[in-house]
């Protein structure tokens, strides 16, 4: 009996003593990848605010900012609040004007 209780605490403080494995390292970040190389600049783009959304005005809009897409959120629309980098957002107010511009 006492060998057993021996064999099951000795079994015990080995796997308490078992170190979990560490944090794995994300894969190096290369000037290349299309995520980084995308970078939003909302701050070129101020001047569309008060302006209508046009197709037109959207894609002039995102090669300004330098963007990879433009998305329009309408007034009082519910958005999703994931970040894509690279991504222009164009908030319209409630008579479908561009309110504000934003990266994210």
């Amino acid at each position: 009996m006492q060998k057993f209780l021996f064999g099951c605490t000795l079994g015990v403080a080995l796997v308490a003593c078992a170190q979990s494995p560490g944090p794995v390292a994300a894969p190096p970040v290369s000037a290349e990848d299309p995520a980084v190389a995308a970078q939003c600049d909302a701050s070129k783009v101020l001047e569309v605010i008060g302006q209508l959304p046009t197709p037109e005005l959207q894609e002039r809009a995102r090669t300004a900012a330098g963007a990879r897409v433009v998305r329009v959120l309408r007034h009082d629309q519910v958005v999703t609040m994931e970040f894509r980098v690279g991504r222009l957002n164009l908030a319209l107010d409630a008579s479908g004007r561009i309110a504000s511009a934003n990266c994210s």
